[in-house]
């Protein structure tokens, strides 16, 4: 079978259970052609939604993986790329599709601002009950899926990228699948233990959770506060975790708080679902790095846990030192034979991994971020990124922002 065989065939299995329309593109994001009504969803949706930009930061990344497009009123698409050799062929999406339940009455009130006739405001929602509301877990299946029937590849659900169009300030990527929690206790057991292993395979644990369950069962009608509550449970659950397999408790809760208050700014549920993996991910890589550690000493584990907390401070040798009661020169020593690096490349490489966090997670600037680590001035932090990374920070941002 070739592309438009398996993409005829896949949507003709999709419309089994919900109405996704398919939207085929070439690699200028014209649209070529597409099976959705005019008098559904009219226009093409890459230009009318503003997804050309999000569409080309994607595949200028380089990533040929499938993107969830999350639009301001909480629409949905999902985007596969097809790819000639090393070349940008085309692109296929399927959707619009809602995946929370509340979405719809959103909308309502989102229009009810609104300066428009009462015939338009018909005619939209009579549009917007066509719209089918899919699962999250439904609706990543749907993804791998749809990357399959382009691409002939295999990938798993935690592939699936996300990006949003614009500042949503009800949105929501999460619903439960079922009825019931089957087998979710058990599933969440199993991801727990990987992270006090430190274990890199979590990813396919946590993608077992999200196929079970979405989290908290609640009906909210602020959608986009449910997956910040799931996002405040999953935290609470890997800090402890962590803490069981070796973290510091020190650190494990001051990367609570530095997780939980930037899970409050997230503005869309992209975003969301994006730092939740990036907090997955720093837990599970600090509990591998302190099993590995396990040969320092008392005293240095405790100034490098000190270091950790403290990090965005002005940390100096005397003061470290002090600490310990010892003399600079015999510290010095100490630290280097035990880390394998001085004190000061050891506090620069820490500070660093904090400003690539940022970087691809925030929205803090440039000069903000120098200030935030204490760096005595924008130059000194450049040179430090540069050394410590290969780039600049502003290309480190540009190739891999998160928001």
């Amino acid at each position: 079978m070739d592309i438009n065989e398996r993409l005829s065939f896949f949507t003709g299995l999709v419309r089994c259970n919900y109405n996704l329309f398919l939207w085929n593109y070439d690699k200028d994001f014209k649209l070529l052609s597409t099976n959705c009504p005019k008098e559904l969803i009219s226009g093409d949706m890459i230009a009318v939604l503003g997804f050309s930009e999000l569409l080309s930061a994607h595949v200028g990344q380089g990533n040929r993986n499938p993107l969830v497009l999350d639009t301001e009123f909480g629409l949905l698409w999902i985007a596969a790329f097809e790819y000639r050799d090393v070349s940008l062929h085309g692109m296929h999406l399927i959707g619009p599709a809602f995946t929370g339940r509340n979405t719809q009455l959103l909308i309502r009130k989102k229009l009810d601002s609104y300066n428009i006739s009462v015939r338009l405001r018909s005619l939209i929602f009579r549009q917007l009950e066509e719209v089918p509301i899919i699962p999250s877990s439904a609706l990543l299946q749907h993804a791998v899926m749809l990357h399959y029937s382009v691409t002939g590849t295999y990938i798993d659900t935690g592939s699936v990228c996300f990006s949003s169009s614009g500042p949503q300030e009800n949105a929501d990527e999460i619903e439960l699948i079922s009825g019931e929690h089957r087998g979710v206790y058990l599933a969440e057991q199993n991801l727990l233990a990987m992270i006090r292993e430190g274990n890199p395979d979590y990813r396919k644990a946590l993608d077992k959770c999200i196929s079970l369950s979405s989290g908290i069962r609640t009906d909210s009608t602020d959608n986009l506060r449910e997956q910040k509550n799931n996002g405040l449970v999953l935290l609470t659950l890997c800090s402890r975790a962590s803490i069981e397999g070796g973290l510091n408790s020190s650190i494990a809760y001051t990367l609570y708080d530095f997780y939980a208050g930037r899970l409050e700014e997230c503005l869309t549920a992209a975003d969301a679902t994006n730092l939740v993996r990036e907090m997955l991910a720093d837990y599970v890589d600090r509990v591998r790095s302190s099993r590995e550690n396990e040969e320092i000493s008392v005293q240095i584990q405790g100034i490098l846990d000190y270091i950790a907390i403290h990090i965005k401070e002005n940390l100096s040798l005397s003061e470290l030192a002090a600490r310990l009661g010892y003399t600079e020169y015999y510290f010095s020593h100490k630290f280097k034979q035990e880390t394998g690096l001085s004190v000061n490349a050891y506090i620069r490489q820490k500070k660093i991994e904090t400003a690539k966090l940022l970087l691809s997670g925030s929205r803090m600037g440039i000069q903000q971020i120098s200030d935030e680590l204490s760096f005595s001035s924008r130059s000194y932090f450049y040179s430090c990124f540069e050394k410590e990374t290969g780039m600049s920070p502003s290309a480190y941002r540009e190739r891999n922002a998160r928001i």
